[in-house]
């Protein structure tokens, strides 16, 4: 358990040179190792040291006390806020200068770029002054972009990292806090609230750092472009920017809309995802009641609604990412039609830098600062949320002081505790007791009787607790008794270590460790366990938190107290094991670590009983999740859009989109195209002043406008219909993969756990409905716009199409190179996630046990040990992104580098207007492109989801439901059933669980089925409901099973399952699914099984809506429902699998006695568990591994003394046994023999009026 600092590779950024920290080629091995394999958690570089959780937390808890104290001098409410701020401005108010730095050269890039362009309209082939003024212009631009390449991925770099050393710092705090709260405090928060902040809130913190400069960069840069513009345009450009100023409003709408759009389907997701989770769980019962069609309905009428939210939240976000596609256009738009009417004369260089600003602007303004103001609101809730949690109490923290001469002895007097200082009682009072070393002191009392003893906390102590994780109750209980003998100490409280383990384990544990170990200790044992009693010193009784006696042993039983009473609870354990030696046991003097040697691993020694024979359901070794390795197929993207369209539909749409772009194209062109018709007329008359003739502006502005009003609404239309596709693709997909689970055969549900079927239900769905349709139609904007800049650059200067070659190759090597080692990384990350929230919500499950083991200190470090190794992967997924986005925007600098000065080299055959095309186009490409990629990135991770909910829209099927040939409506009219020669498996290559079982079940017979847990009880019926096809053959009433359909034949068979199940919905739903019943026959049915008061007294009778899964129900009120479900099925053959969670008495005596009543006609098959339900069955089937042993009346079977069912009944004990003996008699003569017994009254009871004591007892068969 302790923290494992193996020897990590040390970080190869420490030692880095200012190159290789700018390019980040010091992650270049590590690419290399991802391009050969995995990469596994060893791969990960150490933590810096600056980065260590440690180090960060306890720096800003440090100014977290000293906000603390300050605030209570100055009697106000401490704030986290300031904290922070003291403890990190410094360096955050550096990287506020690249911020600068950035934003600045985005202004000044367009300036160039208009002198550029001014070359070109004033070109003058003889002045070299200009053309060296031109080289000069272009190296700048080009200088500009490569910083802008390198400048921004640093920034990003630092901001992230400085966010992710707040948020684990954050981490750091709540958990320290979590270990130190009080129970007071405890009982105002819980754990998941507390997983909560470390998971949610302090995410908060990674995102605001990034977007938190903009608040002030972003209006400065706003004046700045305003300014520019001004001197460019003068006060046409006003009406540009009243347009942005505009579009923010308008955006923030839309955003607030959409999030009571989101919060709407968040509530009809839930309801879906846990409706489904209850068709999961129970889908065995919906398959032996026939009920799939309605519950397919019920998914399908929530899921109808759930879409139709998400259809308009999605039309939402389509529209948002349409305005942002168009609102550049509609802003220069307006800026030239006004410019243009207000008598001015349109320049390319003006048209080129205008369209620059605005676009520089435009980031910042509707995307960076909108989002800054957004995620500093949330940090600031966050903030105010943990704030509020490090203000809570805390546990005072005492250092213990302990005489150590070895004298130790626990002295209690008159010892009063409460669990919260806010209780009225307490939960223990007056007690008194001594124990010296050497004793054992056991604590008995029934449950609730106030035996914890976490409240004696400090001292040389060691508490056992009853909590740990994956274990089973009894290896928990073992690796907790160890860890306490491991520590020695010299006072040790057990907190009944023994209950969780079976009788033999337990009494191994108590002998060897418990008396011989600790044997020269003081031991406290608290304990259920009566036989362990003989050998403690003393005893002490406890009952409602008070002592009721104290004495050893041998005066208990002289003053004949019965312990079975006081524990309230009848000791099987205690006949079986006879107690271990009294108190002398512990005076054998072994050394506590011979002892441990001896017996290597107590534990391992006897685990558990010994094997049962093969398993009735062999086939549940659960298969591993299949995970697609590598590249997403062709194939998955085909079915994904022609689930939603038609494949015309599909290819009309790709149009669209590109029709979209090309009028995006066109509009800039058109405008590029009118400057340099407007400069062709700008020549010399007659050697004089240059006269400037007007172009007809009624046909420019006319084409002008119409281009511009196509882009608008075909941007708008290509949003709308894409997300309409790919929501109804989600839609269809998921109604496909849900009719497929339903048909699919149980055999699927044992092989998958529940969790990895929902997960496609709601990850992978929920992926597809919300976050894939955004992404997609991003990426596919994102991409045709990059076509759309290099198809210009082409057209402009074609031989530019030659470097582009070599450039694309580049990339699409580089980009498979990357994703090699990112999608590692990416696993790792959230891999490395995981730890950090399971080690936190296991220390607050755990919280006494550390507290009392004075463990705080090693728990915070394994913590810290935690947050560093997610740290590790953080830290290479921030890295990873980063080295991979300078390269990309080195190869878009390189492009236009090429475009700039290959321009130049050709200024003789273009014109300036082209090159501005040409140029502001390739300028806007460094984030674009490098943005494109990563959603291509995305938009193939999520596509992952895709392809696991296809894996699962063609499952294996089971039979059909229904045949052509149905049977006659009322058969079966006898319920006579027989088994021909039966062999069962659950799968094909699985083992045989039933093996040639032939029997005859007449009509009207009343059959208890019994055998060893694994015999094939349960087989058997799933064999005679076809939950897997049975070999051989099965007749009921003369119609063979297997000819039929499965809703035919399971709808006549009732069944009265083992786990009573209830679906959510309304009590009528769960009696009578498809309405076939009127009321009168349901309030019947209800009367009969004693349910009538019950559903009466709820608000909305039948029609109330149950809590989740009928959880408002008691376990032997859903046993009743379903008992009442089968008499309304009014069926010839019931099927009984006898409850094993013991329903209460009353409640069990009622169900027999009812199926005695109600199914006196039909043919009854019931699965035993206890005999004394089936003593006086007609006849008594015993299996044994699959095969038919005995099949006979029980008083024949009980004659002969050599067969299984005799032994069974002998096991039971010698008055049980008797008692069933006689029922079986009495029974058998009544049938055989009428005439000899009259007394009616002794066999009913008999039948089912045994003392509770019988009826409780539950064999182990």
């Amino acid at each position: 358990m302790l923290p494992v600092y193996a020897e990590v590779k040390p970080n190869p950024l420490q030692n880095a040179n200012l190159c290789s920290r700018v390019f980040f080629w010091w992650l270049n091995p590590l690419f290399k190792i991802g391009h050969k394999r995995r990469l596994e958690e060893d791969d990960m570089y150490s933590v810096l040291l600056e980065d260590r959780s440690k180090h960060l937390g306890e720096e800003l808890q440090g100014y977290w006390d000293k906000e603390v104290s300050r605030a209570e001098k100055d009697s106000r409410k401490p704030s986290l806020t300031k904290a922070i701020i003291k403890c990190y401005w410094k360096s955050y108010l550096v990287l506020g200068i690249f911020t600068l730095i950035e934003e600045g050269i985005k202004v000044i890039q367009p300036i160039f770029l208009g002198k550029i362009i001014n070359y070109f309209e004033n070109h003058d082939s003889t002045s070299s002054v200009a053309l060296h003024e031109a080289y000069a212009y272009t190296t700048a631009l080009a200088v500009c972009t490569l910083i802008l390449a390198i400048m921004h991925h640093l920034y990003f770099y630092h901001v992230q990292c400085a966010g992710m050393r707040l948020r684990v710092a954050m981490c750091h705090m709540i958990y320290r806090k979590g270990l130190r709260l009080s129970n007071r405090a405890m009982g105002k928060t819980t754990t998941g609230q507390i997983v909560n902040l470390l998971s949610n809130d302090v995410n908060k913190f990674d995102q605001v750092t990034i977007f938190l400069h903009f608040l002030w960069a972003g209006p400065l840069q706003a004046i700045a472009v305003t300014a520019l513009l001004w001197m460019e345009i003068g006060i046409s450009c006003l009406a540009g920017i009243a347009v942005l100023i505009i579009l923010l409003p308008l955006q923030s709408c839309l955003g607030k809309l959409f999030s009571s759009f989101r919060s709407k389907t968040a509530t009809f997701t839930d309801t879906r995802i846990r409706t489904m989770n209850e068709v999961i769980t129970g889908i065995r019962i919906i398959k032996m009641y026939g009920w799939e069609k309605s519950f397919a309905d019920l998914i399908t009428h929530l899921r109808r609604k759930e879409i139709s939210k998400i259809l308009s939240s999605s039309y939402l976000r389509g529209m948002n990412l349409a305005s942002f596609f168009v609102a550049s256009k509609i802003i220069v738009f307006v800026t030239f039609t006004t410019y243009v009417f207000l008598g001015n004369v349109i320049t390319a260089s003006r048209v080129f830098v205008a369209l620059s600003l605005y676009g520089a602007v435009r980031l910042t303004v509707t995307l960076f600062f909108p989002t800054a103001v957004e995620k500093v609101s949330e940090a600031v809730v966050s903030i105010q949320r943990i704030k509020n949690f490090l203000l809570l109490d805390e546990v005072s923290q005492r250092p213990p002081q302990l005489p150590s001469d070895g004298k130790m002895i626990v002295h209690v007097q008159d010892f009063t505790a409460f669990w919260d200082k806010a209780s009225e009682t307490p939960t223990l009072q007056g007690l008194s007791f001594t124990v010296r070393p050497g004793e054992l002191l056991a604590v008995i009392g029934p449950v609730g009787a106030g035996k914890d003893l976490q409240l004696l906390e400090d001292g040389d102590l060691t508490v056992i607790g009853d909590r740990g994780a994956t274990l089973s109750g009894g290896q928990k209980a073992r690796v907790n008794l160890a860890r306490a003998v491991y520590q020695d100490a010299d006072v040790y409280l057990l907190d009944d270590p023994l209950s969780a383990v079976d009788a033999q384990v337990g009494r191994h544990l108590f002998e060897l460790c418990i008396c011989q170990t600790l044997h020269e200790k003081i031991t406290i044992l608290v304990t259920h366990q009566l036989q362990y009693l003989k050998a403690a010193s003393q005893i002490l009784i406890l009952k409602d938190g008070r002592m009721v006696q104290k004495g050893t042993y041998t005066e208990f039983l002289k003053s004949g107290v019965d312990f079975g009473s006081l524990l309230k609870r009848e000791n099987e354990e205690a006949d079986q094991s006879p107690a271990p030696g009294s108190s002398a046991v512990r005076t054998r003097s072994f050394s506590a670590s011979s002892v441990w040697s001896q017996q290597s691993s107590p534990p391992s020694l006897k685990d558990g009983a010994p094997e049962a024979p093969a398993n009735e359901n062999p086939q549940v070794a659960l298969s591993e999740e299949s995970r697609s390795e590598g590249k997403v197929g062709f194939k998955a993207y085909k079915n994904y859009l022609t689930a939603g369209a038609h494949c015309l539909a599909v290819v009309f749409l790709i149009l669209l989109n590109i029709l979209a772009q090309v009028a995006y194209v066109l509009q800039d062109w058109w405008l590029s195209y009118w400057a340099n018709e407007q400069s062709a007329l700008n020549v010399t008359v007659n050697g004089k002043e240059n006269v400037t003739e007007k172009l007809d502006l009624a046909w420019y502005l006319g084409i002008y406008s119409g281009l511009t009003v196509a882009t608008v609404l075909f941007g708008v239309a290509r949003s709308l219909l894409v997300f309409y596709v790919l929501v109804h693709s989600s839609q269809t997909l998921h109604n496909r993969m849900f009719e497929s689970i339903l048909r699919a055969p149980v055999l699927f549900f044992d092989r998958n756990p529940v969790g990895r079927i929902l997960n496609r239900f709601s990850k992978d769905v929920g992926h597809m409905d919300d976050l894939l349709p955004l992404t997609f139609l991003d990426f596919f904007q994102t991409f045709l716009q990059v076509l759309g800049v290099v198809g210009v650059a082409v057209a402009v200067i074609p031989w530019i199409a030659i470097p582009l070659i070599p450039l694309g190759i580049l990339f699409f090597v580089l980009r498979r190179y990357f994703l090699e080692t990112s999608r590692d990384v990416k696993r790792l990350e959230s891999t490395t996630r995981s730890p950090v929230f399971s080690h936190l919500s296991s220390s607050l499950q755990g919280l006494w046990t550390i507290r009392a083991y004075k463990a705080e200190e090693r728990f915070q470090e394994l913590f810290d040990a935690h947050q560093d190794l997610h740290s590790e992967a953080w830290f290479l997924f921030l890295t990873t992104s980063r080295w991979f986005a300078v390269r990309l925007d080195a190869i878009c600098a390189i492009f236009v580098v090429v475009v700039a000065f290959g321009s130049l080299i050709l200024a003789k055959t273009v014109d300036a207007g082209q090159v501005g095309l040409a140029l502001s186009y390739a300028l806007t490409l460094m984030g674009m492109f490098q943005w494109c990629v990563r959603q291509s990135a995305e938009v193939e991770n999520m596509m992952i989801s895709v392809e696991r909910v296809l894996e699962y829209t063609d499952l294996e099927k089971e039979a059909p439901w229904e045949y052509q040939n149905r049977p006659p409506p009322n058969w079966p009219q006898d319920g006579t059933i027989v088994f021909d020669n039966v062999n069962f498996m659950y799968s094909l290559d699985g083992p045989l669980v039933l093996k040639h079982l032939t029997a005859l079940i007449k009509s009207r017979e009343k059959v208890g089925i019994v055998g060893r847990t694994g015999a094939g009880k349960s087989s058997l019926i799933s064999a005679l409901f076809r939950l897997s096809e049975p070999e051989g053959r099965i007749w009921i009433d003369k119609i063979l099973t297997t000819e039929i359909g499965l809703h035919d034949l399971r709808k006549k068979m009732s069944i009265i399952p083992q786990e009573p199940v209830l679906f959510t919905g309304t009590m009528r739903k769960n009696l009578d699914p498809f309405n076939e019943h009127t009321d009168e026959e349901l309030w019947n049915a209800l009367t009969e099984v004693q349910l009538k008061e019950a559903i009466e007294d709820l608000p909305g009778k039948l029609d109330t809506e149950l809590a989740e899964s009928g959880s408002n129900f008691s376990v032997g009120q859903r046993q009743l429902v379903c008992l009442a479900r089968a008499i309304l099925r009014k069926n010839r053959i019931l099927i009984i699998d006898e409850a094993t969670a013991n329903v209460d008495p009353r409640t069990d005596e009622l169900i027999q006695k009812k199926i005695r009543e109600k199914f006196a006609q039909c043919t009854v098959l019931t699965i035993a568990h206890r005999l004394n339900t089936i003593i006086d069955s007609d006849k008594i089937m015993v299996l044994d591994s699959g095969r038919l042993k005995e099949y006979d009346e029980p008083y024949v079977l009980l004659q002969n003394e050599e067969s299984l069912f005799y032994k069974m009944v002998q096991q039971l004990g010698k008055a049980e046994a008797a008692a069933l003996t006689e029922t079986a008699k009495q029974v058998y003569f009544k049938r055989n023999y009428p005439d000899i017994t009259h007394s009616d009254h002794v066999v009913m009871n008999a039948s089912n009026g045994q003392p509770a004591a019988f009826t409780i007892f539950e064999t182990a068969l």
